[in-house]
């Protein structure tokens, strides 16, 4: 009984189980095993999806801010260039304010005549039919020495001495605009050099250590797209103005807005007199003078039109001792239709004189070009062309010979805005790719699944095809960004992008559709990926930052 049970017990159908808990076992190690591995490869590949996308914005936004500040220098300069053109121009009016008065001896002779005139007319207050007979002998005296002060006068005009003073100032007039140009000149080359080098930053797209600071040792695998150089260049210079015409008028307004109304177009007067002619009632005393000095006044009406006054403008013409062209023109014409090549003075006014018990006005200039106290001083330093006859009444006057440069008043950066936003605001990408399968220390850690490098295991005859484990960052890892370089004047979002406030900055925006266009030519992928997620009805793209 014994025997038959221990037979029973050993038969077929009770085997023993040996070695199936070993196989699962190993099965299941092996899956971990992947599991770990590709938890890490993961890990590695999104922490260097996340240094990447760092790289690209710290590119993005370092071009950004290498331009704004570029644009911020343009505005700082182009302030010191406006204002050594308003240091030009008004070195230009008050020479041609000076030089009005090589005329001033012989207004003021004018005026003595017509001074005498009355005196003699107060003198002979007895009349009859038979004539007239002095009867305030006190009278005729001031006519005869009213006639004597006329006498003098002209002689001292005749002889230029006025011309020859004004004429001292000629050499410190053409000293200072020679060094005023020549600072225009330095500060238009630093733009210059300015623009070449944010441009050549751009072309190369390379910003020092910038690379190797956000991606360590993995910079060796890590590279920059160039195709998006080009779209950055593009943005860069198409916001420069390059309209010279139109930029020596922007100019000139700014100059004309910029400096005192008197240098402008002699608004002030005569207020001002007293701090341009301190001394008048000195200068008007001739050698051969008898009585007092009198009171005298310069006075220059505002200009209104045509010979009605003084006015400092911008012409086509040029600068003094240079061919010109005519500016009569453009004499009365408005601010934004002069072309700004040089700034020209039309000077017109009145000397008023009393003198004893009589009063006069002549006019300043009285002869102008014409006469020997302008002859005394140099013809041939006119302020434009000569135009016969027009050059008698309407004039620029000068000194004496100057030889100043021209103005050149394009010689500034100015910025050409847009009609529509971001009204020619510039933007800047940065693309960028890298092995997403390199840590930051430059290697490929022992967490890879194949032994060659390929990315890829393959495990042959499981059922009827092979199986292939591949891991998900197998292919190159790419990283776009898009920096904006923008306008704000703090407190007044009214005062739109230009280049003579410092109010550019850079920040971080978000892709446009039409920026789309740039990423699809740099990683055609990426850019299907973006364009549909952002296309997912239902909130579905609220992941993707597109406006």
């Amino acid at each position: 009984m014994m025997k038959f049970l221990q037979a029973q017990s050993r038969g077929p159908g009770r085997l023993r189980p040996r070695g199936q808990a070993m196989i699962l076992g190993v099965v299941t190690l092996l899956v971990l095993a992947l599991v770990v591995f590709i938890t890490i490869n993961v890990t590695v590949s999104v922490q260097q999806k996340i240094r990447l996308q760092n790289y690209a914005d710290a590119k993005a936004f370092s071009l950004a801010v290498a331009e704004a500040r570029a644009l911020n220098h343009f505005a700082y300069t182009n302030r010191a260039i406006a204002s050594a053109y308003v240091g030009m121009a008004n070195v230009h009016a008050y020479m041609s304010e000076a030089a009005m008065l090589a005329d001033l001896k012989l207004s003021a002779a004018g005026v003595m005549g017509q001074i005498a005139a009355q005196e003699n007319a107060l003198c002979y207050c007895c009349c009859s039919p038979f004539g007239c007979a002095p009867c305030c002998f006190t009278h005729c005296i001031h006519a005869f020495e009213a006639g004597i002060n006329a006498a003098g006068l002209t002689i001292d005009w005749i002889s230029g001495k006025m011309g020859q003073r004004i004429r001292q100032l000629d050499q410190p007039a053409q000293n200072l605009m020679r060094a005023l140009d020549a600072h225009v000149t330095l500060l238009s080359a630093s733009q210059t050099a300015v623009r070449v080098g944010v441009t050549a930053t751009l072309t190369s797209g390379s910003l020092g250590t910038l690379k190797k600071d956000n991606m360590q040792k993995a910079e060796s695998v890590t590279t920059d797209e160039t195709l998006v150089n080009a779209f950055n260049v593009a943005q860069w210079n198409r916001i420069f103005y390059s309209n010279t015409q139109l930029k020596r008028r922007i100019m000139a307004e700014t100059v004309n807005a910029s400096r005192q109304d008197f240098a402008w177009n002699r608004k002030g007067s005569p207020a001002i007199q007293a701090v341009l002619f301190p001394q008048l009632n000195q200068i008007v005393k001739a050698q051969l003078w008898i009585g007092p000095r009198g009171n005298w006044l310069v006075s220059q009406v505002p200009d209104t039109g045509f010979m009605a006054g003084g006015r400092t403008g911008a012409t086509d013409g040029n600068f003094p001792g240079q061919a010109g062209g005519t500016v009569f023109a453009a004499r009365d014409s408005a601010a934004s239709t002069t072309q700004g090549q040089s700034m020209s003075s039309y000077d017109w006014g009145t000397l008023t004189g009393q003198w004893r018990d009589g009063a006069g006005v002549g006019p300043l200039p009285a002869f102008g070009p014409a006469g020997p106290g302008e002859l005394v001083t140099g013809n041939s330093a006119r302020h434009r062309a000569d135009l016969g006859i027009m050059d008698f009444f309407n004039r620029p006057h000068t000194g004496g010979q100057h030889t100043s440069p021209q103005m050149r008043m394009e010689r500034f950066t100015e910025f050409n805005i847009g009609t529509s936003a971001p009204y020619n605001q510039p933007a800047v990408f940065a693309a960028v790719t890298t092995d997403g399968r390199v840590n930051e220390y430059g290697i490929r850690g022992p967490y890879e699944v194949a032994k060659n490098g390929s990315g890829t295991v393959r495990v042959k005859n499981v059922g009827s095809q092979d199986a292939v484990l591949t891991l998900s960052n197998n292919s190159p890892m790419h990283a776009f960004s898009k920096a904006q370089v923008y306008y704000h004047r703090i407190g007044d979002w009214s005062d739109y992008p230009n280049l003579f406030n410092p109010y550019w900055r850079a920040k971080l925006h978000p892709l446009t559709q039409t920026d789309l266009m740039s990423l699809g030519s740099v990683d055609a992928d990426a850019a299907a990926v973006v364009t549909g997620a952002s296309a997912v009805p239902n909130g579905g793209g609220k992941g993707v930052n597109i406006q």
